[in-house]
């Protein structure tokens, strides 16, 4: 290969997909810039935009790209399109690299794809569930894709105690009236799939409708969560879980995107300067041009790499291409999403997701979770405890009891005695202690019926301490279901 060889690389864009098209061509830009990577050849950017779903201009486009002589093609994101693309690749014998959702297991020959495999996410998604101890759980998904992305999950439970609830989120978007049912069955336990555009809408919807307390707990499946404004619901307490592939603080991305925003400015190319580098298929684009960079790296020093112009109407294919999807299924490499790693059959694996949930200070890594070593939380003892502490803080708690002496009874007095001096006995001496040491507030109620609860068989309602523990949390008093040690327990 003559040096400076120019190569090709297409790249296949839906029409709303600038920030991924700004990857693709900052990606090639850096690989040019470092000589370490490709020191005999350039890489040229084409692009080509097609609309979503739309078959048939994206063979014509891909016909055109492949006129003009391209090593390799990227993209585009939609399933139906990269269907087709994969089909032209796979005949003219020229490397596709996807980094889209696609459950499918069997890839093409000439095929990798950088997205993790729905399967294995599922799974990752199953062995958090149990590690919370789950014993029942309500899905909430979008779209038919969810099922599929979920198809572990609904499937998992080998207790027969584990009770799923499966429901649509309306095509609209006004999910009250769905999310007042799930309050009214009690379940406190959510998982959320949807795009990464409508979180904020459907957690809004939910803390309108009181289901977004300290005593609920999501699980939301975007990998995306860090895009999303979660400002206004870092103090409520609620658990809100997810996963991610790309920490957008790994220094490595601050670096790419400092370098990004400085070449643009230099150059005046953009007045918009927003990090394009955050979302994860973004990133993952990046890391597709990188992880095909090093696979031609590689192969360069076997044999010389040339392109030329193929036919889609032809027979002849390309030369090199079977040998350059083989040398990127045995590429190991870091890219801004972790470790990058391919089986035989060009699916990612061994890759790293970082366990997150949101706290005062925005959505913080507490595990990781890999195929092979399962879920590991990361937070010691000592950081779990603090997060409690800081959490009863200056709050006032509203402390029911019954009287049962010598635990909580009547303070014995002469004076008229208001609020908390009312109060005595060993618990009440216990809960004052307690609260001293971790700072929060009191307030003591005697239950107004003086029982522990039992719950009406015909209506469903709890009376005494559980009615109003119920009414407290804001849940309704009927159709909350508790294990059947814990009915024995209330009702005696």
């Amino acid at each position: 290969m003559c040096p400076h060889a120019l190569l090709f690389l297409g790249g296949l864009f839906d029409l709303a997909e600038s920030k991924q098209e700004v990857a693709f061509r900052y990606a090639v830009e850096r690989v040019n810039t470092n000589r370490k990577i490709l020191s005999k050849s350039l890489l040229s950017a084409q692009l080509e935009k097609i609309p979503p779903q739309d078959s048939f201009h994206a063979t014509k486009r891909v016909c055109h790209l492949l006129r003009s002589g391209v090593a390799a093609l990227f993209g585009p994101q939609s399933g139906t399109t990269s269907s087709h693309v994969q089909s032209i690749c796979d005949a003219m014998e020229i490397p596709h690299i996807e980094t889209r959702w696609d459950y499918r297991l069997k890839r093409d020959d000439y095929s990798v794809n950088l997205y993790p495999h729905p399967q294995s996410i599922s799974k990752a998604y199953v062995e958090l569930i149990e590690r919370f101890n789950w014993k029942s759980y309500t899905i909430l998904y979008e779209d038919n894709q969810g099922l599929v992305r979920l198809q572990e999950l609904l499937k998992s439970p080998t207790q027969s105690d584990v009770r799923i609830v499966v429901r649509q989120l309306p095509n609209d978007d006004d999910y009250r009236s769905l999310l007042k049912d799930v309050k009214k069955s009690g379940e406190i336990h959510i998982v959320l799939d949807c795009s990464t555009e409508k979180i904020q809408t459907v957690l809004k919807q939910a803390q309108q409708v009181g289901m977004l307390t300290a005593y609920h707990n999501y699980l939301i499946t975007s990998l995306d969560l860090h895009m999303v404004n979660l400002e206004e619901f870092k103090y409520g307490g609620t658990n809100i879980t997810a996963f991610r592939l790309l920490d957008p603080e790994r220094e490595e991305l601050k670096q790419v995107v400092q370098d990004w925003i400085d070449g643009e400015m230099r150059y005046s190319r953009s007045k918009d300067t927003s990090n394009p580098f955050t979302k994860t298929e973004t990133a993952l684009i990046y890391d597709a041009v990188h992880l095909f960079a090093q696979a031609l790296h590689d192969l360069d020093h076997s044999q010389d790499i040339n392109t030329k112009p193929l036919s889609c109407d032809g027979s002849e294919t390309w030369q090199h291409g079977n040998s350059l999807v083989n040398y990127m299924k045995l590429v190991e490499m870091q890219g801004l999403t972790g470790k990058i790693k391919f089986d035989q059959h060009g699916l990612r694996t061994d890759f790293e997701l970082e366990i997150t949930e949101l706290k005062k200070d925005g959505l913080v890594k507490v595990g990781t979770w890999t195929e092979k070593g399962g879920i590991n939380f990361t937070r010691n003892y000592t950081e779990s405890y603090s997060e409690i502490v800081e959490s009863l803080q200056n709050k006032t708690l509203i402390i029911t009891t019954l009287y049962s002496p010598p635990y909580s009874m009547y303070r014995d007095s002469t004076k008229r005695l208001t609020g908390n001096d009312v109060f005595e006995g060993y618990a009440i001496d216990l809960i004052k202690e307690i609260a001293e040491i971790l700072r929060f507030n009191y307030t003591f109620k005697w239950v107004d019926d003086q029982k522990y609860g039992k719950r009406n068989q015909e209506t469903g309602e709890w009376n005494g301490m559980m009615g109003e523990l119920l009414a407290q949390s804001g849940f309704e008093k009927t159709e909350l279901t508790f294990p059947s040690v814990f009915f024995q327990i209330a009702d005696k």
